[in-house]
């Protein structure tokens, strides 16, 4: 199997799982308690800080009319039951009403104090004070906060004692300058009026049109018959310059069977006839000839009688082709003819056009005047009302406020709920992006931990020569923490359950391209400076190990071994790269399943087991063939390899929940193409643990 480089293994998807996020939340529930718990502390010592805030409301009746004010009643656009409620609130929490009322306000002392201010200002009520309107009734609601309850009742009834007469100062300066504004400006108007109304009726009879708005569409037509028109004509003289070149290429005083191939020539009643005569005529000849020669009175009779009738078609078809000719003429003229119109009636079109828009024009004007005049003279009439009765509206106390000893803030229970969720949510923000900001290895290490597999290491990621090859030597920095992560498997293995469980060592991978034939390469060379170990490549579909140290791919090997067809010597060989012995795949099988699952297998690794103190056998991979499968039955365990740059851990999570609930005894987990940290090189090997960059399988 071929290994990539680390630049053409990252095919990561941009895949997440929510079931690894709420894993992620969960390994960390005691730190996100810890900081909900806090920011419920901190909320609730917040609300306790807070000084006691008590609220006072009035309720008012806002009437549009008088009960004297008939005559108000009757203006249109008058207000009756329903008021412009929007423009009294506005006014109540205006700051030129506010500051009216300062002066008559008596404030605590306490309330300066705490805004550390000499004097009570707009600003402080503006901020407390509320107006609002109750639903489907004409009653306005005042209310205002504080922290004195007695200040806050006092303020609201400041509020509704004066508001009337705030209103009335406020509208009555301004009765008589707007009625004499509106009297000019409607005098204005209607003079503009008029002037429009002259302009229009000149416009009508400077057109001589009765109906300006039908003209457009009157060009309109006019152009679509004449396109129509001109399209017939088209069409005509196409046909007759085709008919004619086409009887002008038929030789037809030659050729007079070809020429009647020419519909329109064919459909010439007095030609048909003719041809019809012609027909007899030739018809006759041929008899004739059967009983008389040529010289014959009857035989020259009959060909002069065919002679002429030929003529004659001739002649026929001359005329018609002198007529079709005089046609085209007068087709080509009154297309002629037509073009000139059509000038003329688009430039009719487009003078139609820019008239019906001044029309259009003028009529708008006109329209938007008399509808400015209407409203102009519907005001005019209400502020005539106004300036005779007064102020058409009515502002009644209904309930005047009290003073409540009744706390109404703060409410203690809404922060210490918004504190609660806002240390909630920050938590989890922060977990979460920790876990993202995390290395990519560390997540795939926590998810192999989670489904309850043993990681045996952790693999750097190495740039070799040949990306495209499993590594088997190397040089520089990061292969010797390549080989010293390697050392540091083989130790876990040495020392874990037991030397006679691990002395047959499987090594798989999920998926291809992961490098496993790295690691089995580099694991035989690792044992090789303590036992003597024989490598077997039992990927029988896509093997690589004999290719790579140097042999022929096709060279006896494990296949042929199981066949019988070669003794056990012809299918070893020695490898001075590895210090151990190397079984390749052998010649490639149709079935390599019905190899790998023949007893002969079995016998042989049995075999092999009293012969060497340590068997690597490189599988395929787990997920793409079940090869892999059939093997695992016959080894204590299998190591599994995998690449933390190659998939995404949503992914490789689905791929480890497949493995815990499958029948593969699983020994560990290899973590590859670790990202390496320089720093730590000379660290402690139980963390060297890298991983290959090259993708082998």
């Amino acid at each position: 199997m071929s290994e990539l480089s680390h630049e053409s293994s990252h095919a990561t998807d941009d895949e997440i799982d929510l079931s690894e996020l709420f894993s992620v939340l969960w390994r960390k529930k005691l730190f996100i308690i810890f900081v909900s718990v806090s920011a419920l502390l901190i909320g609730y010592l917040y609300a306790d800080s807070l000084p006691h805030r008590y609220k006072s409301k009035a309720t008012v009746l806002l009437d549009g009319q008088n009960t004297n004010s008939t005559i108000a009643s009757l203006l249109p656009g008058a207000v009756s039951s329903n008021v412009d409620f929007d423009t009294s609130i506005k006014l109540l929490t205006s700051h030129q009403f506010l500051h009216s009322i300062v002066p008559k306000l008596s404030v605590p002392d306490s309330i300066q104090l705490k805004r550390n201010e000499n004097s009570f200002n707009v600003a402080d009520i503006s901020q407390n004070l509320t107006v609002s309107k109750v639903s489907a009734t004409n009653l306005l609601e005042i209310s205002f906060e504080s922290t004195e309850p007695q200040f806050s009742a006092q303020l609201v009834n400041v509020i509704t004692a004066n508001f009337i007469d705030y209103k009335a100062s406020l509208l009555q300066p301004g009765v008589k300058k707007n009625g004499a504004w509106l009297d000019d400006k409607i005098a204005s108007l209607q003079q503009q009026l008029a002037v429009e109304e002259k302009q229009l009726n000149a416009f009508r009879y400077d057109n001589s049109a009765i109906d300006i708005t039908n003209l457009v569409k009157q060009e309109q037509h006019e152009i679509s018959l004449l396109f129509n028109e001109k399209r017939v004509l088209n069409s005509e003289r196409e046909m007759l310059e085709r008919h004619i070149d086409k009887v002008k290429s038929s030789n037809f005083k030659h050729n007079v069977n070809r020429l009647l191939t020419i519909k329109r020539i064919a459909d010439i009643p007095i030609i048909n006839e003719l041809l019809n005569t012609l027909e007899a005529l030739k018809i006759e000849l041929s008899q004739i000839k059967l009983r008389y020669l040529r010289k014959h009175p009857k035989y020259q009779a009959i060909v002069l009688r065919i002679d002429e009738t030929q003529r004659q078609i001739s002649t026929q078809i001359e005329h018609q082709l002198a007529q079709d000719h005089a046609r085209l003429t007068d087709v080509k003229h009154l297309i002629t003819i037509i073009n000139k119109k059509q000038q003329v009636a688009k430039r009719n079109l487009d003078m139609s056009i820019i008239k019906v828009g001044e029309y259009e024009k003028l009529q708008h004007d006109i329209q938007i005047h008399l509808e400015l005049l209407k409203k102009l003279t519907s005001r005019q009439k209400q502020i005539e009302v106004v300036d005779n009765e007064g102020s058409m509206a009515s502002f009644i106390i209904v309930d005047p406020a009290r003073v409540e000893f009744t706390p109404v803030g703060p409410k203690k229970s809404l922060i210490m709920t918004i504190a609660l969720l806002l240390g909630y949510m920050i938590s989890c923000f922060i977990t979460l992006i920790s876990y993202f900001m995390s290395s990519n290895h560390d997540r795939y290490r926590q998810i192999v931990a989670d489904h309850n597999f043993t990681v045996l290491g952790k693999l750097p990621e190495v740039k070799v020569a040949r990306a495209k090859e499993p590594i088997v030597r190397g040089k520089g920095k990061r292969f010797t923490a390549y080989q010293e992560a390697i050392r540091s498997i083989r130790t876990n293995y040495m020392v874990s359950r037991g030397s006679v469980d691990n002395r047959l060592i499987a090594v798989t991978s999920l998926m291809p391209n992961e490098g496993k034939s790295s690691c089995c390469l580099q694991l035989a060379r690792s044992f090789s400076e303590l036992e003597r170990v024989i490598i077997i490549d039992a990927d029988l579909r896509a093997p690589s190990i004999a290719k790579v140290l140097g042999e022929s791919p096709h060279r006896l090997g494990l296949s042929n071994l199981i066949a019988g067809t070669h003794s056990f010597e012809q299918c070893v060989f020695n490898s001075d790269e590895l210090n151990a012995d190397v079984l390749s795949s052998g010649i490639k099988p149709q079935n390599a399943l019905l190899f790998l699952s023949s007893i002969r297998f079995s016998l042989l690794l049995k075999a092999l087991l009293k012969k060497y103190d340590r068997i690597i056998l490189e599988c395929p991979p787990l997920l793409s063939v079940s090869d892999a499968l059939v093997i695992a039955k016959n080894v204590q365990g299998v190591a599994l390899v995998a690449d933390v740059t190659k998939s995404s851990t949503a992914k490789f999570i689905k791929n480890m929940h497949e493995l815990q609930h499958s029948n593969i005894d699983i020994t560990g987990v290899i973590l590859n193409r670790v990202k390496h940290d320089e720093q730590h090189y000379y660290g402690t090997y139980s963390h060297v643990n890298v991983n290959s960059n090259s993708a082998k399988d």
